[in-house]
């Protein structure tokens, strides 16, 4: 059990027995995507429980994202707003939300971090993306392709600086018309995205290649220490 931690979902004033199964699985995937908002296949196994005391729903996992859920609860109770959250994140509690209200259910959301922080959701509370602070956007990213193919659905899956790791959907023909292999290598992507104008975060579930970009990183890094070389001068 060492290294391991849990996420705890309680739903106030209800029998384990009155507790149908499709509203746990329904319950179940938007904690998957609190936990796991990317790289879901590999992730780490996630195990349930069920405990008395109303009905309990204990979710363990390796106590990384435990801790990123954990602080994502803070920082929610803090803003009284889910805007400023990964995307994915925010649509899970949002999610969350409109299944509390469906079913008139009063849950509390805590961890096992020692002095973790609580968030209750209701009927009466409102944790939903504000509509008007998304927007198209078209933008350049850089990073390192650590993933590209798929049978049905082709993407590519890119690790930023910025953003973190990408899924950008694109078809089968855009990746094998590729004269270089891209695969583990840095690379620039110009895509078409939803972002939050805001906080900057984009709509990870809607990413669309619109092209590669030229991206020399030895050129980008020369470019870097010049720029230290100029600014050391000043001192």
């Amino acid at each position: 059990m060492d290294g391991l931690g849990y996420i705890e979902v309680k739903l106030q004033d209800i029998n384990p027995n009155e507790f149908d199964i499709s509203n746990l699985i329904d319950l179940l995937k938007n904690v998957e995507n609190l936990l796991y908002p990317t790289d879901k296949k590999k992730r780490p196994i996630i195990s349930y429980e069920v405990k008395e005391g109303s009905v309990r729903n204990i979710i363990k996992t390796i106590m990384g994202p435990i801790l990123a859920v954990n602080a994502i609860l803070s920082q929610v109770n803090e803003n009284k707003s889910i805007d400023f959250i990964d995307s994915t994140q925010a649509k899970a509690i949002e999610n969350i939300q409109e299944w509390t209200i469906k079913n008139n259910y009063n849950l509390v959301i805590k961890t096992s971090v020692k002095n973790t922080s609580e968030l209750e959701i209701n009927r009466s509370t409102k944790y939903f993306r504000s509509e008007n602070i998304w927007i198209d956007s078209d933008l350049f990213l850089y990073g390192k392709i650590i993933s590209m193919g798929g049978k049905t659905n082709p993407n590519l899956h890119i690790l930023t600086d910025d953003y973190g790791t990408l899924i950008v959907q694109t078809t089968e023909e855009v990746l094998a018309n590729q004269s270089n292999n891209k695969l583990y290598k840095y690379a620039g992507v110009h895509v078409h995205a939803k972002q939050n104008i805001k906080s900057g975060q984009l709509d990870k579930n809607e990413i669309k290649l619109l092209d590669f970009v030229d991206y020399e990183q030895s050129a980008d890094d020369e470019y870097l220490e010049n720029l230290i070389k100029e600014a050391s001068k000043s001192y």
